[in-house]
């Protein structure tokens, strides 16, 4: 249920501000809404220090997850006698990445350098200087593995070292000569020196990497500094988003009615000036929903795909778990994946019991869900039971499954059109919701006609027309006429994507399918008549079912959805336009 809100505008004298609002923090039932932009230089300097602090966890995540050789307790207490100032961290933590990073970079330069010259040798570039003063030039070149060399008149040629390319050498004369041979530049180190500057690098990166380390073991108490620095962050909008006027400062904000009490207690006790308003349609109102426990793990789903409905909207919690329920069952489709599921799910609470309880209720009716449809079809692992044992012998038919997946749809889509007609119950739109739930039932009968032959019911001819003209008369009011004609226009493609809608449901059979047909080949696969092969014949079942068990989730995750939150959510004019009650509350930790 989506809580009723009142619009609040909060009076208080210019000086109290960051009294009444440290008041209204302890409360912490009020979205606030800006009077203003807020900006402030302080503002400015605390969302910097946001930005450092997430940067500095990001590095320390990322370095303590890269090393796994790691002696936990010798470093943590290492750790906890360097830094326990949150700031410190932060600047240490970022100073020492920059330095790892133009190390690394110094490193692979180096690394080039030294393999470029490598087939020279330990060539000391010095030499050449010296023995130019004296008239003589020394050049490198490079020649072919299998090439003749022919050594110029008048001078010295001395072998450096071979590498794939071929040798290289050096040739020492006086005056010009010309040499076959492909000529190298002359390095700038001597390929010692070079290697001892690499191990010095590679010295001084380990200790930044030690250091880092060491580091990363602060990083909860790094988290908690984020959260402190968010509560400030929030403190520091509230007060730079008050409007002012002389000497009287205000702020504006939502609150769930039943709370308002709350703040008219207070208001009596800080001398706060009130005024408490009914939303207005152009007010940007959060949404609060408050659901019974039977309906909350649904809101975990709400989360993980970030939807949000308005506040004049609907909440769909009941219908959404209900039908998402019976969609994942049927995409996954096989009891034994459910067991898999319900197992899977018990083990993971077990090992993360701080984590919220809601996801894991979810998963286990998910997973109860599977396991009966898997039972009633037959299906377990992609084998059939036994004796058939409680298999309803009505779904052994593909042709069943398909005409109740439209079913199905046809229910779904109804549920919609009816909950519009209840909204708008004393207004003539309602019969217009009613001729949409009959116009829906009549594109399933087509469909049957379409699919099978199916005669379309003689009966129903009549109401499908009735329909029809409900739809035409009573969809829009006729003092709306000249703003929603529109409607009227697009109605014929409004019928063609009812039709498309119906028909889109039987993707919970082509899912279903899929998955048996998937475990059935891989099933198919086995051997046992060796030892050998009844090892191989156990792990490719083992990998197979796992990547069927994966795929059956992530279909869930898309088309389960989907018919949720796309064609049931359009039919009921859900647009999920909404954003979360956010209450202003002291954070601070």
């Amino acid at each position: 249920m989506i809580v009723k809100m009142k619009k609040i505008t909060l009076l208080c004298l210019e000086s109290d501000r960051d009294r009444t609002l440290e008041s209204l923090s302890e409360l912490g039932v009020m979205h606030l809404q800006h009077i203003q932009e807020p900006q402030d230089q302080s503002l400015t300097a605390l969302r910097e220090k946001m930005t450092r602090a997430h940067e500095a966890i990001r590095i320390l995540d990322e370095i303590a997850k890269s090393d796994k050789n790691r002696d936990d307790h010798n470093l943590l207490i290492q750790a906890r006698s360097i830094i326990e100032d949150s700031d410190e961290i932060t600047r240490r933590a970022i100073e020492l990445n920059h330095e790892k990073k133009n190390l690394a970079d110094k490193l692979e330069t180096l690394k080039l350098t030294r393999k470029t010259i490598e087939p020279l040798g330990d060539f000391d570039p010095t030499i050449t200087t010296q023995l130019q003063q004296k008239g003589i030039t020394i050049r490198l070149f490079m020649v072919p593995e299998k090439k003749a060399i022919k050594i110029p008149e008048n001078t010295v040629l001395i072998e450096t070292g071979r590498n794939q390319s071929g040798r290289y050498v050096a040739i020492a004369g006086q005056g010009s000569y010309d040499f076959d041979g492909v000529e190298v530049e002359m390095p700038k180190r001597k390929l010692s020196e070079l290697d001892a500057e690499i191990k010095l690098l590679n010295t001084k990166l380990e200790n930044v990497n030690t250091a880092l380390l060491k580091l990363s073991f602060s990083i909860n108490f790094l988290h908690a500094h984020m959260k402190d620095i968010g509560g400030q962050i929030m403190f520091a909008e509230a007060k730079h988003g008050m409007g002012s006027t002389g000497k009287v400062a205000y702020l504006q904000g939502f609150c769930p009615a039943n709370r308002v009490a709350g703040i008219l207690q207070v208001s009596s006790q800080q001398g706060w000036g009130l005024q408490i308003n009914e939303p207005s349609p152009d007010d940007k109102v959060p949404t609060l929903i408050r659901n019974p426990a039977w309906m909350k793990p649904i809101e975990s789903v709400f989360k993980m795909i970030n939807i949000t409905p308005g506040y004049k909207e609907v909440d769909v919690s009941a219908s959404f778990l209900i039908f998402l329920s019976i969609f994942f069952a049927m995409i996954v489709g096989d009891a034994g994946y459910g067991l898999v599921f319900l197992v899977i799910t018990w083990l993971v609470r077990m090992k993360l019991k701080s984590a919220p309880l809601e996801p894991f209720k979810l998963m286990t009716l998910f997973s109860i869900c599977t396991i009966i449809w898997g039972v009633m079809s037959g299906c377990y692992f992609g084998l059939s039971a036994p004796g058939g044992f409680l298999k309803v012998k009505w779904l052994e038919t593909n042709e069943n499954i398909m005409n109740l997946c439209m079913v199905l749809g046809c229910i779904h889509l109804s549920v919609a059109h009816l909950w519009n007609a209840w909204r708008v119950i004393n207004s003539t739109r309602a019969i217009a919701q009613f001729g949409w739930v009959a116009i829906t039932w009549s594109m399933y009968f087509i469909a049957r006609f379409l699919f099978d032959g199916t005669p379309f019911p003689f009966l129903l001819k009549p109401v499908g027309i009735t329909g029809l003209l409900a739809i035409l008369i009573f969809m829009t009011p006729p003092r709306k006429f000249k703003e929603e004609w529109i409607n009227h226009a697009m109605l014929p493609l409004s019928l063609m994507s009812t039709f498309g809608d119906v028909l889109s449901y039987l993707r919970l059979f082509a899912l279903g399918i899929a998955s048996l047909e998937v475990a059935k080949a891989f099933n198919s696969m086995t051997s046992f008549n060796s030892l050998p092969a009844g090892l191989a014949s156990a792990l490719a079942l083992f990998v197979g079912h796992t990547i069927n068990i994966v795929l059956s989730a992530l279909s869930v995750l898309v088309h389960g959805i989907r018919l949720n939150a796309l064609e049931f959510s359009m039919h009921l004019g859900l647009e999920w336009s909404g954003f979360r009650y956010n209450p202003f509350t002291k954070k601070r930790t």
